[in-house]
């Protein structure tokens, strides 16, 4: 395999750590690019460019300059690129909505959890060459992944051939009434609950430390001075998260 436009860090600054399992760990160069091709519906150019789209920052790799390459850059391109194009969209086709409630669905959209699915479902997790495993839709390099590569689109192709890739791949296949009536948000939503009701929320977040280094968090949700619902995972703001949605089905939802 031809990997000549990288060098691996490590063999320059001590410093950093050897990644041991292989740099391309999915596909040779063909069928990178063959794949690729059909998930684009056209022939890629710049092959280096699409390899940074789908390279993950625990390679710890550096082109040939230095610089590091992974899809961050290309990441931070492709969600301004997708917030415009979604914007274009829903205002176009959403006459009726204010300023805030185009915001919102917007939001709804372009959330992380949505762009993780719809980075899972277009098996771009497939393409990713990364010393860490990536099999679950939850996963935030699938979102990751999908904004770099509607970046590196940007780049080689340009705004129109990039509005067409999310037109088809993502506006196409999104039911909009539903997405609507979803909640982005269960903290947020659970907190203008209590604002509403003049209820006292108050989340005991606490960090768990396991056998094998790793870490986790877990979350109590107390509403009134009573222990609602308990959640766990693996950052803060997941684990609140997923407190807030369990106590909402609990508070809100069975009610109704």
């Amino acid at each position: 395999m031809n990997i000549d436009f990288i060098k691996v860090p490590f063999l320059n600054n001590p410093s950093m750590q050897k990644y041991d399992g292989p740099l391309f760990n999915h596909n040779p160069d063909k069928k990178f690019i063959s794949n690729l091709n059909g998930l684009l519906g056209f022939k890629i150019k710049d092959t280096l460019l699409f390899k940074r789209a789908f390279t993950h920052s625990s390679t710890n790799l550096e082109d040939k300059h230095g610089n590091v390459f992974n899809y961050e850059r290309l990441e931070f391109l492709g969600d301004s690129i997708l917030g415009t194009i979604i914007s274009d969209h829903i205002y176009s086709n959403y006459s009726n909505f204010d300023e805030g409630e185009l915001t919102k669905l917007r939001s709804k959209i372009i959330n992380r959890d949505s762009l993780n699915k719809i980075g899972f479902s277009l098996k771009l997790n497939t393409l990713v060459k990364s010393s860490i495993k990536v099999d679950r839709s939850s996963d935030d390099i699938n979102g990751n992944l999908l904004e770099a590569l509607i970046g590196a689109i940007y780049v080689e192709k340009g705004f129109k051939t990039c509005q067409n890739f999310v037109t088809k791949k993502i506006i196409n296949n999104i039911n909009f009434n539903i997405i609507n009536k979803s909640i982005i948000s269960f903290k947020g939503s659970l907190i203008e609950w209590s604002q509403k009701n003049k209820k006292k929320i108050i989340y005991k977040t606490k960090i768990n430390s396991k056998s094998n280094s790793k870490i986790d968090f877990s979350s109590t949700l107390i509403v009134d001075n009573k222990k609602i619902a308990f959640a766990v995972d693996e950052s803060k703001k997941k684990a609140e998260e997923k407190v807030s949605k369990i106590s909402y089905q609990i508070l809100i939802d069975l009610k109704r």
